[in-house]
């Protein structure tokens, strides 16, 4: 009896286990899905940028680049108030790299390439060890895009 008590509430669990899991999946394939549906853009030259410097004087900016509905190009990059890019500082760069361990060119242009290819936003993956600036890209590139949007 204790044996067939023990197998039924194992079962009972695994169904569990699955329902949880499945739901998740499921959930989790339907933001894929969402995240990669193409938005009709308005074809032009969309770009946003921070209102203010951050805590370290920068701030971001972004330009966005539509052709034929879709995304083609990105470009975002930092600048200090004295417009010099981040990009473009290597003392910067090389501080970053050693603090993080992150390549901050690197971070950039996967984020931009993320964005053509997912064509939104919300979409774009995370880069480790730059969520800062990845949430500065995501939150840009959706002010960029609201004048792209068809209506």
């Amino acid at each position: 009896m204790k044996k067939l008590l023990s197998v039924g509430l194992i079962v009972l669990l695994t169904i569990a286990l699955l329902t949880a899991c499945g739901g998740g999946a499921a959930n989790d394939s339907n933001k894929q899905d969402q995240g990669t549906e193409t938005a009709a853009y308005k074809d032009g030259t969309y770009k946003a940028e921070e209102p203010q410097f951050d805590d370290h004087g920068w701030k971001g900016q972004i330009e966005i680049k539509v052709e034929g509905g879709k995304i083609t190009e990105v470009n975002y990059d930092e600048v200090n108030q004295e417009g010099k890019k981040k990009s473009e500082d290597t003392d910067y760069q090389k501080r970053f790299k050693e603090q993080k361990n992150v390549d901050l060119l690197n971070a950039y242009e996967t984020l931009e390439k993320d964005l053509v290819e997912k064509q939104n936003p919300d979409a774009v993956d995370t880069y480790t060890g730059a969520t800062g600036t990845t949430q500065k890209f995501k939150t840009l590139a959706k002010e960029a895009l609201k004048e792209a949007q068809s209506k």
